[in-house]
This record gives C-alpha cells, structure tokens and sequence, in this order.
C-alpha cells in the first residue's frame, strides 16, 4: 500500500478538498475512505463567497460555478408580505452571491479534481482501524480487501464527520450539546415566483425556508415540533400550505428527509502528529449553510501552515503546528454563534409581530450591508499565510 507523508481520514467534502490543498502546496498525501460511492440526497447546498475564493486559487471554482445556482437576493418574508431583501450583489466581486449546488455534486466535482491532479492519493474501500502515534511518525492499520496493512506516514488529518475514529482514537473530548430544534427537508419542482432567490419565511408556527436548486428545483426546510421519523413529501407540502399559503407539489419530490441540530467543538483540533478538520472538529448547526464552508477554511488554512512550517510533513517542527488550532478553534465558535442566531430566529413564537419589525428593521440600509456580511460568511477573521 503506497502511503504518502500525511494521511487524510476521510474522503468526504473535506478530506478531497483538504487533499487539493496539500497538492496546491506541493506537499504528499494520501486519502482513505471507506465509501465507494457518493451519497446522494438531502445535505450541504451552500458555497459561500470566502470558499470561492479558495477555489478560485486553485483553480476549480468556475467548474463550480457551472454546475450550479448564482443566488443573489434572498427575501425576509412574514408568510403574507415581504418583510426585507438582502442583496449580495453589492458584496465583493467577483463572487458577489451564494453558490447552491448539492452535496453529492459538490463531491463529485471535488474527486474528480482530485483523481486528475493525484490519481494515485486516492484510496477508497478502506479503513483506519487503528493509530498509534511515535515521536516521528504515526503507526496506521487499514483494512482493505480482506486484509489489513501496517503503515508509517508523518502526520495524520482526521476529516471523518462528526463521528470521528481519528478523535475517538485519541481520547479528545467532543463537547457541545443536541439543539430542541428540528426540521423536515424536502426537493420539489419550483413552484415559486421567486426565481433564483432564496426566501426564509418567520411564521409564527417556524421557520420555512426555501432555496432554488438547478434544473428548476426548489429546496424546502420546514421547522418541526419534534424529530419525525418518517416524514412525507406530502406532509412537507401540508405545512408549507397551512404556513404560508404556497403551494408544493409532492409528486414532484426527488429527495426527503429529517434532521436535528447539534452544537459540538473538540476540546484540542492537534495532538502531536494527528489533526483534526471540519466536523471531526467542529459541528454546527446547519441553518445558515455554514458547516462545510468552515471545514473548507480548516483544510485551507492547515495547508498553509504545513507549507510554511517546512513543507515536508515528516520534519515539520509539531510547535509550529498549533498555530492552526490557536486561529481555526476562535473561528469555529463565531460561526457556531452565527449559525445559533439564525436558528433562534426562526422557532415557533407566539409574538410574531415583534420578529418581523426585528428582522425589517435589520435589513434596513445601512444594516442590509451587514447582513449581508454576515450571511455569506464575510467578517470571519482571517489568517493568510
């Protein structure tokens, strides 16, 4: 088994764009992954302006941009008028919107990517079963066809989701806590006469929110009580009706299911010569579209401190590597707070009034500016190296 200077547990959104990062400075990697095929349906849609930017640098984003939705404006709505607009295009050039485009394509495009520029650091149907960490190396077994290989490698990035092994292994507390909120999601024919615009609907039952999807698709999250589990398109469409008066067509739906939210940091992102990146890291609430784009940041920032360091894994100096959990953690919490606000808003209330005027006054000039900042991920604290 060829295994290069750092490992990369997981193959997801994370782990493929942690490796293009590694690749874009020049440093050997090697990515395992259990999967053999994409998951397809309901998950991350949102890519935001600040990972555009790192695309751009490495030059996939207008393959991005192809493939998916430009979103614009998106609209504060009580259910029975237009409480306030958001318009992203006075943000920075040249990525002034959100890009939508499903998860499953999103990671599509990534390993393709991948496979062409390092066809070779690419290993799927495989898994970590153990980790072992020397003083100048880490000790790996992966199991792959039937048989289990030991391994060396410098360092080891644990991108494998918020149920970590990578974590697990090495004893690092996940703390946080489940969110009482919970919703149904659902992908249905456009019914809308919003076009490309995104619409969050503030009821006083909770928030609806609805996003445009390529090929004349709309996406559709809807606020629950409780955890259903066996939601419905049609029980989808019902809330909707019953909310706002739209309509969804539930013969039209690709895709449904139902989450709950959670809030969880790792108590160390760096032990010696093992990291840890995106939700084996961190876990944020969804609403707000968030999570991904910040592992993004990780993996981006992680490669710039290895190049920096040295730029061989294997004799980078493990003092200078916690300067990425020093910035990355901070940055972790701001958008977990971010992500807390936008949920907040959009629970059930028996005073709707109250939130609408909040929410119109808000997306008053010169506040719309700064909520736009806000809600394509600008004003996080940088650190370019």
């Amino acid at each position: 088994m060829n295994i290069k200077d750092v490992v990369i547990v997981g193959g997801g959104p994370v782990g493929l764009f942690m490796g293009l990062c590694l690749h874009h400075r020049g440093i050997p990697f090697t990515i395992i992954e259990k999967r053999t095929e994409i998951i397809s349906g309901s998950r991350s849609l949102g890519i935001h302006p600040v990972s555009l930017e790192l695309f751009a640098e490495l030059g996939i984003a207008e393959t991005f941009i192809d493939a998916g939705l430009k979103v614009e404006r998106g609209h504060a709505h009580s259910g029975e008028k237009i409480l306030g607009t958001i318009d992203f295009k006075d943000c920075p050039k040249p990525f002034n919107f959100i890009l939508l485009l499903a998860q499953s394509e999103t990671e599509r495009l990534l390993k393709e990517r991948l496979l062409e520029v390092a066809p070779d650091s690419y290993i799927e149907n495989a898994e970590v079963s153990s980790l072992d960490q020397q003083d100048d190396f880490v000790r790996l077994d992966i199991k792959k066809d039937g048989k289990t290989h030991s391994v060396e490698t410098g360092y080891v990035i644990g991108c494998d989701g918020k149920n970590s092994f990578v974590r697990e292994a090495l004893g690092i507390r996940f703390k946080g806590e489940n969110y009482p909120d919970t919703y149904i999601i659902g992908d249905f024919e456009e019914s809308t006469e919003f076009g490309k615009d995104a619409v969050v609907y503030l009821p006083k039952e909770g928030l609806i929110e609805c996003f445009p999807l390529p090929n004349n698709m709309r996406r559709w999250v809807v606020k629950t009580d409780s955890y259903i589990n066996e939601p419905s398109p049609e029980l989808i469409a019902d809330l909707v009706s019953k909310r706002i008066a739209a309509s969804v067509d539930p013969s039209t739906c690709t895709t449904h299911s139902s989450f709950g939210v959670q809030h969880f940091i790792a108590d160390r992102f760096i032990v010696d010569r093992v990291l840890l990146a995106g939700d084996a890291a961190h876990v944020v609430s969804p609403i707000g579209g968030q999570g991904m784009n910040l592992g993004w940041i990780d993996a981006w920032h992680l490669a710039n401190v290895m190049s920096f360091c040295r730029g061989i894994s294997k004799d980078l100096p493990i003092a200078d590597m916690f300067v990425y959990e020093t910035k990355q953690k901070p940055m972790a919490k701001k958008v977990a707070k971010r992500a807390e606000l936008n949920m907040k808003l959009g629970r059930s209330t028996a005073f709707p009034t109250l939130k609408h005027q909040f929410v119109s006054s808000m997306l008053k000039s010169p506040l719309q500016n700064k909520m736009a900042e806000f809600f394509t991920m600008r004003g996080l604290e940088t650190w370019w190296i």
